[in-house]
């Protein structure tokens, strides 16, 4: 397997005004240097450990960027080396070294060592896919570049069994930074009293997503003519998730469970009582306060009544068209397939407010909902409901008391338009799927938000002997 500085070095090299980094290497005295387009700001401090530091780089806000760049280049050019050294027993020479690196990056040509050539390959059929297809393979791209860099590693397909999935597993629960330029270290309490560094990892149900996309990746390749055994990867990765206890587990989300609180929130009243706010995100590490106008606070909210009231995705809800409300009908972009669309005068009203347009991203919609919400419970309800969530890394479990309307996020107008509907007690099942498009009743069930506070509520009055 390929390593950092095993047949290359780096050096900083002063280029007019600038100190370009340049990837060393060297054979029977004849030298190549190749260009890697990072620079530092100071040449002598950084050839004295050859270390790319935050406080050396020019542009600090991309150094985690930068430095995962520089860390695949680098491996890239080790790997080609180790697989001439491996077939030739000898150093290639650095004319050789930069022929086969012209042929590695050439797809019509392309005969790659490792891994991370086939996954660029793979991912730039994502590039041109709509945002959810491409997500995900994102994701999975950016995560395993970051996974490399932490192991100081270039897998090849060769590495592939027990041990490498154990050691992504750990990387992606534990040492993952959730935003690509948080820089330090996590600092997870992982004893009785559980408590994760939200800035780093992810939780069991992501990390199976996160999986799934890699033996997709990994059956690709396969398909393009890398020598795998896909049935033997899917039981080594099936004893690896049960002996690190990897399982899926359900959570409480929000979702409104009555009518008539989305009718409150619709209210003119509401919107006279909305004011300017702010929410918090990151930014290059550092967390960043944005404002938020009124105005934008109350397109956000009535979208997010629009959801409510028609069972809409996202992706569906930004597409809305008036010819959707006169044929009562919708294609879910996610799933191509048709689905009902309550088109009743409430969301024609908003609609039109609104001249169907959204306006934002998002990612900005998701925060807003947070904002809107916040005000509506806190400031117009003057109602505070808390509720016990958790979330699983392995077999790590941490509990946390939070309020119910920090779990909203735009999946939760589904959610809502689900329970609320099942819970008046009066609408089967198979009508309301033929709102929100579900075809299986086991996923349509995770939709709904029940009461449970109520059931215990009512058995524990039912069963208080002394007190009867």
């Amino acid at each position: 397997m390929a390593r950092l500085n095993e047949y290359t070095s780096l050096v900083a090299v002063k280029e007019r005004e600038k100190n370009h980094i340049k990837i060393l290497y060297t054979k029977d005295g004849k030298i190549k240097r190749f260009k890697t387009n990072i620079y530092v700001k100071d040449a002598g401090l950084f050839n004295e450990d050859k270390i790319y530091r935050k406080t050396n780089a020019i542009a600090p806000n991309d150094y985690q960027t930068d430095k995962t760049k520089l860390d695949n280049k680098q491996l890239r050019i080790e790997s080609i080396i180790e697989g001439y050294v491996n077939k030739h027993h000898d150093k290639p020479t650095p004319e050789q070294v930069e022929n086969l690196l012209t042929t590695y990056k050439e797809e019509s040509k392309v005969n790659y060592s490792t891994i991370q050539g086939y996954l660029e390959d793979y991912h730039k059929l994502y590039e041109k896919k709509e945002r959810n297809k491409k997500s995900v393979v994102n994701a999975v791209k950016s995560g395993y570049e970051q996974f490399c860099t932490y192991k100081n590693m270039d897998y090849s397909f060769d590495d592939i069994g027990e041990e490498f999935f154990k050691d992504l597993i750990n990387y992606l629960l534990f040492n993952k930074p959730k935003n690509q330029k948080q820089s330090g270290t996590p600092n997870h309490l992982l004893t009785a009293q559980v408590i994760f560094d939200d800035r780093f990892g992810m939780n069991n149900n992501t990390l199976l997503k996160r999986l799934d996309a890699l033996m997709s990746f990994f059956k690709w390749a396969i398909n393009k003519g890398v020598n795998l055994d896909y049935e033997k990867l899917k039981l080594i990765l099936k004893n690896v998730k049960k002996e690190l206890q990897i399982s899926e587990f359900t959570n409480l989300e929000f979702a409104f469970k009555k009518r008539e609180d989305v009718k409150l929130l619709s209210s003119s009243e509401f919107d006279g009582a909305l004011q300017d706010d702010s929410y918090i995100e990151f930014s290059a590490g550092q967390e960043v306060s944005r404002s938020v106008s009124k105005e934008i606070l109350i397109r956000s909210k009535d979208y997010f009544v629009i959801s409510i009231l028609t069972a809409n995705r996202i992706s569906d809800l930004k597409l809305i068209k008036r010819h959707h409300l006169e044929m009562g009908k919708q294609k879910a972009q996610k799933t191509n397939n048709e689905f009902l669309l309550n088109s009743n005068q409430t969301i024609k009203d908003l609609l039109e407010k609104h001249d169907y347009t959204l306006g934002m991203s998002d990612q900005k919609y998701n925060k807003c909902i947070k904002v809107f919400l916040k005000q509506f419970y806190q400031n117009f309800l003057q109602r505070l409901e808390k509720v016990w969530v958790k979330e699983i890394r392995g077999k790590y479990e941490q509990y946390k008391e939070v309020e119910y309307h920090t779990l909203a996020a735009s999946h939760s107008g589904r959610r809502s338009f689900a329970s609320i509907l099942y819970n008046e007690g009066r609408y089967p099942k198979r009508m309301i799927m033929s709102f929100t498009g579900h075809t299986s009743e086991q996923e349509f069930d995770k939709y709904i938000q029940l009461s449970p506070i109520d059931d215990i509520q009512e058995v524990s009055e039912f069963l208080n002997i002394n007190y009867i």
